[in-house]
């Protein structure tokens, strides 16, 4: 996601809402009719109308506004939008009711009436509870000590210790969740950077970083919070060593935890998240029927809990919708019958890609320009190629890198063969400056730099040369694993055979199957 000025904040907030919270910001606005409310009501209005920001244009129909007025409108509207949403969410967001509920106990506690507080309290209590809100336990059992500490309370000995016993059991289960996530996150990071380990150097280097920071725990023992995070930091570290069969283990571990505490409808973002880990893993390992089983449950959740998602889940929907739906299109090979699907989803991406991450901005556009070239649609393919190929971060190389080859193979079979040479050694330079080069990469390249001097009729067995020297080298734990991110032994075999790649990929999947 791009970054915003300063002074677009409030362009930004307006355009992010909804028909349903500008309709309650305008009910919330209106129940004050001063003049100033008026202005920044009319403020509100014409930045809601305007596609691109435009200061002047704002001034302009704001007559008789200074600078120094105009900052203070702007900055009064953004307080007044922001507590409209507060209240619209009030019902819908756990943790805002909980913060409500935590003020209106230490309202009531200044005001002296302990009984009313410590009954709020203890429904709140319970609440926390339903949705395993850690922090907010630790700070109500503080509230509930300071409550029982008056004199209008008999405080027994018996309940002081059972007031520390709590308060200790919710300060251990707190860290533990702290140390869990920060590893998940921690491996999540060097994967987003960097993608999946390429070296025993690196293998060892990640091994080191997860063991020395995950504490000693018990599973049995351990609370919802604290197996969500713990599971996590698995699935983080299986997965980027190619584990893929652990990571569908912690990944079910990972949504069974909500299914069993039926917070799948209460924590909505985090099962999703787990859901589409858990299809990732399932596509990596090949596994249609698990695939499919998870794909089902995937939808389902779209179509009953989709409409009342609040704005940040729609747009995960939105990015996992994207990456599994070319998933599942890769494990069935229908590529031509999810043509009219695909557009219909990346119509959504792109109307939500100022929303999305760029991560995961980099994984769609990579698996759409894949989809596109095994339809020979090689326009769409290079379009989606060219927004990976002209960022330039250094997230997610390793799949810029394969773009780089990509975007050769493209050129290739289009007959395009202008400037190849600069392409294969930019791409090899990418490559190598990221170290990313692997073995199969390096005689793929190498093989592609002296095509131009082959005879065409001697292409056949230079590609069946090529095949070989592939096979050969793809037999290390890392460089067979390069194959992850296109199957380039069936592009070789389409030039072997003289039939189109998306025809072999299909018959290589009936018969994987």
């Amino acid at each position: 996601m791009s970054k915003i000025q300063n002074e677009q904040l409030l362009f930004e907030l307006i355009q992010s809402l909804t028909k349903s919270e500008k309709r309650s910001f305008k009910l919330y606005a209106n129940r004050v009719g001063s003049s100033r409310e008026t202005k920044y009501i009319k403020l509100f209005d014409i930045m809601e109308q305007m596609d691109v920001y435009d200061e002047a244009l704002i001034l302009k129909k704001l007559p008789k506004t200074s600078k120094t007025q105009f900052a203070n409108l702007k900055s009064h509207l953004y307080s007044q939008i922001l507590a409209s949403l507060r209240l619209s969410n009030l019902k819908h967001d756990i943790d805002i009711d909980l913060r409500e509920q935590l003020d209106y106990i230490r309202v009531l506690y200044k005001k002296g009436l302990y009984h009313q507080s410590l009954r709020l309290l203890n429904r709140a209590k319970n609440i926390t509870g339903d949705y395993r809100k850690d922090l907010f336990q630790l700070a109500l059992l503080d509230y509930e000590k300071q409550i029982r500490s008056q004199q209008v309370f008999d405080l027994e000995e018996k309940q002081a210790d059972e007031l520390n016993a709590q308060t200790e059991q919710a300060m251990k289960r707190f860290m533990n969740v702290q140390q869990f996530f920060t590893l998940a996150t921690k491996l999540k990071a060097r994967f987003v950077e960097h993608g999946m380990v390429k070296s025993e150097r690196e293998l060892n280097n990640l091994k080191a970083l997860f063991y020395t920071n995950l504490p000693d725990f018990k599973e049995s023992e351990l609370a919802f919070n604290e197996k969500f995070y713990l599971y996590r930091a698995y699935y983080w570290f299986s997965y980027l060593t190619y584990d893929f069969e652990k990571c569908i283990t912690y990944a079910e571990k990972w949504i069974d935890i909500f299914h069993e505490t039926g917070l799948d409808k209460k924590r909505r973002a985090g099962y999703l998240k787990g859901l589409n880990r858990l299809l990732q893993s399932a596509f990596r390992v090949n596994s249609i029927q698990k695939f499919e089983h998870y794909y089902s449950l995937f939808q389902r959740f779209e179509q009953q809990e989709g409409p009342s998602l609040a704005s940040n889940t729609q747009v995960l929907l939105v990015k996992y919708k994207a990456i599994q739906a070319f998933n599942h299109v890769f494990l069935t090979t229908d590529f031509e019958g999810k043509l009219p699907e695909i557009k219909t989803i990346m119509q959504e991406v792109e109307a939500n890609r100022k929303y999305i991450d760029k991560h995961n901005l980099i994984v769609i556009y990579y698996k759409a320009s894949v989809y596109y070239f095994a339809l020979k649609h090689y326009s769409q393919a290079r379009l989606y190629l060219n927004r990976l190929l002209n960022d330039g971060d250094r997230l997610r190389s390793d799949l810029k890198g394969y773009a780089r080859i990509l975007s050769i193979l493209i050129d290739y079979d289009t007959g395009e063969e202008d400037y190849m040479e600069q392409k294969l050694q930019a791409a090899r330079d990418y490559i190598v400056f990221e170290e990313n080069l692997g073995k199969v990469q390096q005689v793929f390249l190498e093989f592609m730099s002296k095509i131009g001097s082959i005879f065409p009729q001697d292409l056949k067995k230079g590609f069946m040369s090529l095949k070989a020297e592939i096979e050969k080298v793809n037999e290390g734990d890392f460089s067979q694993k390069t194959l992850l991110y296109f199957d380039l032994m069936s592009w070789i075999d389409s030039k072997i055979e003289g039939r189109d790649f998306a025809e072999l990929v299909r018959e290589k999947r009936k018969a994987y199957s």
